[in-house]
């Protein structure tokens, strides 16, 4: 269901960053590649590989100034399925992955609701929800929610888990948290809320241990493991991998920063942001990116002033917030309320006509991968999605909005009342299941708004959640409601 809602729009879409998280891949794979040329073919060394040809110590230095914002553990999960079947391999991969982590959900919070009521909540959040445009995206955005969702079922159903099934929930909660570094803060901050929720409703927190437990292991070997790649990349170039400076970025285009860092550069002080303290700096994504010296900061600095930046970004940042505590906060929550409300689709129904023909994208991996899956026509204007952007804002917002409200008065309810005053196990845990989800919608959009900016599909990424908590709150009232009426779960 959710591929052939990818097969409708079109087809599997790509965003700028999937170029960089393929090379980043193809960059592990290489050696690999290189030892076992004599069986399949290919170049030897990096020196007759034709994919490595424009990577001089220059150009190398600069991407490491970048790499540290991207997991390398995606890029080697995307070059190497897209490699083996192309990026419909990818989505087929991504929707699985959802998939799995929403039937244990349905199966552990009801588990006497019939089958039909399973391919009712695949269809509903197919055709309702931004879930099935991100499994057919090529980013790491999927893994957010799939990873929340599995994390859910370990906190609150443990006890109705296979050993293979739990397995199988930790392997998604690892994958969200090597494959983006705002997934730990969310998960933990959601895991944190629910750890309230259950001491306000007199239970246990032992019951969360073995969410806890694995989450934490996730964390750690997913530290570890980057640890090791940077520590591999220093080895052998004796250069530290390094991130743009998003939180500096962010306090100046919010203004604050940007207050700051003019002051203190007429008192002289050796920032090296100073270097363009004259230009507007009031928007993060032409600090980042922009190539425009008249506009750019990150996008236009040597590498030498990009590790300047990075070094200088902790106290740059510190030394903002003593300056301007309630403005900076005043900004993160703006950012945050704002993002909130951002539930529809942007980047994942974006035409990949601009990377087709721009000079300086379609020679790239994007061009490769797009053209790997159909060709784009004469003037490659074929491989457009049909859905857009405008449409996502109207139907998706509304599906969004209307599953936010029928959970909230089904929470307020008078049978649930009743039930918890009752101490009903099944509805306790139904409650927390919606205090999960809506805590971690919350917090996502604040983590996300606060570090790195207003897009939507930060938000979009896991607003799915919301319209399966609804569909599984139907699920499990509908199999009382059959129960009550002389039926039975199978029955139904």
């Amino acid at each position: 269901m959710l591929l052939a809602v990818v097969a409708v729009n079109g087809r599997p879409v790509v965003f700028a960053d999937t170029n960089i998280y393929y090379w980043m891949g193809q960059l592990e794979m290489r050696p690999v590649r290189y030892a076992l040329a004599p069986l399949i073919g290919g170049p030897t060394s990096q020196a007759s590989d034709p994919d490595a040809a424009d990577e001089s110590p220059a150009e190398m230095q600069m991407r490491r100034t970048e790499m540290a914002a991207r997991s390398p553990w995606f890029g080697l999960l995307l070059y190497g399925v897209e490699s083996l079947g192309g990026l419909w391999l990818l989505a087929g991969l991504q929707a699985a992955a959802a998939s799995f982590a929403i039937h244990a959900l349905w199966r552990a919070a009801a588990p006497k609701a019939g089958a039909w009521t399973w391919l009712g909540l695949m269809a509903g959040l197919s055709v309702t929800s931004t879930l099935p445009f991100f499994a057919g995206f090529a980013m790491p955005d999927l893994w957010a929610g799939a990873g929340l969702c599995a994390l859910a079922v370990l906190a609150l159903y443990p006890d109705r888990l296979r050993p293979a099934t739990r397995a199988g929930l930790f392997l998604l909660v690892f994958a969200a948290m090597a494959f983006h570094k705002t997934n730990g803060a969310v998960a933990a901050g959601a895991l944190c809320a629910l750890a309230i929720l259950n001491l306000a409703m007199r239970r246990p927190l032992k019951r969360l241990a073995l969410a806890a437990l694995m989450l934490l292991g996730a964390m750690v070997v997913s530290v570890l493991l980057d640890a090791a790649y940077a520590g591999a990349i220093r080895s052998a170039t004796g250069e530290t991998l390094r991130a743009p400076p998003f939180l500096a970025a962010r306090l100046l285009a919010d203004g604050p920063g940007r207050t700051y860092l003019r002051a203190a550069c007429a008192r002289g002080e050796p920032w090296e942001l100073c270097r363009y303290a004259q230009r507007p700096l009031d928007d993060s994504q032409d600090i980042l990116w922009s190539g425009d010296p008249k506009k750019g900061v990150f996008g236009v600095a040597t590498a030498a002033q990009r590790i300047r930046i990075d070094e200088q970004q902790t106290r740059f940042v510190l030394s903002v917030v003593r300056a301007y505590p309630l403005q900076a906060a005043e900004a993160a929550l703006r950012n945050g309320v704002t993002e909130l409300g951002l539930v529809y689709l942007d980047d994942p129904v974006r035409d990949p006509h601009f990377y087709l023909t721009d000079p300086d994208w379609r020679d790239t991996f994007i061009a490769d991968m797009v053209h790997r899956m159909s060709d784009c026509g004469d003037h490659e204007t074929g491989c457009k999605p049909r859905f857009d952007r405008a449409q996502s804002m109207v139907w998706h917002s509304a599906f969004f909005a209307m599953a936010a409200l029928f959970s909230l008065m089904r929470l307020c309810a008078r049978d649930i009342r009743t039930a918890l005053a009752r101490r009903d196990e099944q509805t306790t845990r139904l409650v927390l299941l919606a205090g999960f989800m809506i805590c971690a919608t919350v917090i996502n959009a604040a983590v996300t708004g606060a570090l790195s900016g207003t897009f939507a599909r930060y938000q979009a990424r896991i607003s799915w959640l919301i319209p399966m908590l609804a569909l599984i709150m139907s699920a499990v009232f509908g199999a009382r409601q059959a129960k009550r009426f002389g039926r039975t779960g199978a029955d139904v």
